[in-house]
Order: structure tokens, then sequence, then C-alpha cells
């Protein structure tokens, strides 16, 4: 956003030269090399096994069970083993965009919910009480895929979380034909700036929007609510290729930290100073409290 909003920043013969410019090329080495020798790695081990003719076992040897699907880099590198003019450098392209996509946004995406959480300690009590109910009295056992789809207050939750605190708080777009807005045509080519963190405001659709209750996304309360109301993933076919993954990724953050701990936010919310940034960061850290659960 620094060089974003500094047009002479633009040029990377300048911006090179400046202190933001060092300080990300060499942030962007660092996370170049972290990508690419994880590539060369797993292509290394692919080529081998290969070689020696392993392939996966099915579990438990039933031949009815369905075939475990492949990460997302086993499926660039056995494209690229196939056909050598995808690079290396394409797979790694490809795997910063999901690196650089998938990690503030989530990490601040978790800052938010338990923070909100943390403000709000019935409702917090609601999420103990349902994560309760899917362990028990076991809070140490891994957390299967079943036990994600039982967690729909949670995700009640994160997504009422991510309506007041969209982890990208704004999107754009370019018009391919004119449209109509009240009084006004936007003719085709201009480009739309999208202020999730104000659609997702709007009194029409969300009553009482400053505040922070997840029933919100109970099924017969979102009856009559436009598709695209709420949009922190974006919508359409450029949304986010990753939200299913993040909305598993988050239960599990959550789950695991709030079946043994419980939280309280140190800061009232009008405290809490947001910037405008890539993503929706507070301008100081969020304090917190974490305490012990008694089960």
């Amino acid at each position: 956003m620094h060089r974003a909003v500094r047009p002479w920043l633009f040029p990377d013969f300048i911006f090179k030269w400046t202190a933001h410019g060092r300080s990300y090329n060499a942030n962007i080495r660092l996370v170049k090399e972290l990508t690419r020798k994880v590539i060369k790695e797993k292509k290394s081990d692919m080529v081998m096994r290969s070689k020696d003719g392993i392939t996966e076992p099915l579990p438990n040897g039933n031949l009815n069970h369905r075939k475990k699907r492949k990460a997302f880099l086993e499926l660039l590198l056995e494209h690229h083993l196939k056909d050598p003019s995808f690079t290396e450098e394409d797979i790694g392209i490809e795997v910063d965009t999901f690196m650089f996509a998938g990690h503030d946004t989530t990490a601040m995406a978790l800052s938010w919910a338990l923070y909100y959480l943390g403000q709000n300690p019935e409702i917090q009590q609601k999420v103990h009480e349902e994560l309760q109910g899917i362990f028990e009295d076991d809070i140490d056992r891994n957390i299967v895929r079943e036990d994600l789809t039982k967690m729909k207050y949670l995700e009640c939750v994160i997504k009422e979380s991510l309506r007041l605190c969209p982890s990208v708080p704004f999107i754009a777009r370019e018009c391919n034909e004119p449209f109509r807005i009240l009084d006004y045509t936007v003719p085709s080519g201009t480009l739309c700036l999208i202020l999730i963190c104000e659609l997702h405001l709007d009194p029409e659709s969300f009553p009482e929007p400053e505040k922070f209750i997840p029933e919100r996304f109970f099924p017969e309360n979102r009856i009559g609510r436009h598709p695209y109301a709420y949009v922190p993933f974006s919508a359409g076919p450029r949304n986010c290729i990753g939200q299913k993954f993040a909305m598993f990724e988050e239960k599990i953050v959550l789950a695991n930290i709030l079946r043994k701990l419980r939280v309280t936010s140190l800061d009232p919310r009008d405290k809490v100073i947001t910037t405008p940034n890539l993503t929706t960061k507070n301008v100081k850290p969020l304090r917190m409290r974490f305490e012990q659960r008694k089960i």
C-alpha cells in the first residue's frame, strides 16, 4: 500500500533504491528461496518414487475406497514432468500466489475472530458448548473432517467476523459493458473499486450492522438476502479459489484454541483502529488474554 498510493514509486528502478524497496525485495527473495526449495525437494521425491515404481497404497487395502486427492503442488509437478515447457519457474509463480494470498489473509481472519469472541463472552460460551458436544472430554484428539461439518455455530462466528472485518477490505473489477447506478451510467472499461468493508455494513442486508451477531448466518436468517451482499472471498468467476480451504483452516485453528482456552479481549472496539491496506490490519496489536478452560 505504501507504494500503491505513491505513483513516483511505481517504476522498479526507483522503488528498489528506497528503504521500503530494499526491504520488499529482501522479503521476496526469502519467500522465493523457500518455495523453490520445496518445489525441488518434492520434484526429486516424485522422480525417485516413479523410478522405483512406488504408488500410493489404498487405505486398508480397500479397492472400493475413493482415490486420495493429490496436493496442488503434486498436480503442478506432474504437468511439468509431462510437459517441460511448463517450467519450475512457472510452478513457483503459482505457489507464490497461494502463499501470498492465503497467509496474511487467514492470519488476520483468525485474529479478528478471536478478538470478537473475546468481546462477546456469551457467544464464546456457545462455541465452547458446541465444541464440548463434538469432542466431549477428549480435548487432545486430532480434528477430522466429520468434526468440521458439525461446527455450525463456529462457522457462523467466522462468517460474522469476516463481515465486520473482511480480510481483504476492497477489490477492483473492470466493467465489460455499461450499466446504471441510480441516475448515473458507468461506461464500459471503467475500473470500479468495490468496498467490501462498507458493503457488509448495509443495514438493509444486516440490521444493526455494527453488532456482532453470528446468528445472521443461520439458514433461516439468510432468506431474502442478496447473494452479493456478503462477499468476504469476492464472488463470481474471479472469486477466491481457496475459500473452502480457508474456512477449514480457520475452524481447525480456532477449535484447537477454544476447546482448551478462554479468550478475553482487553480493548473496546472503538479503541481498535484499523488502517487501509491490502488486508484489514489494526494499527496497534490486538490485546487479548487467554486462560485455561475448566472442563
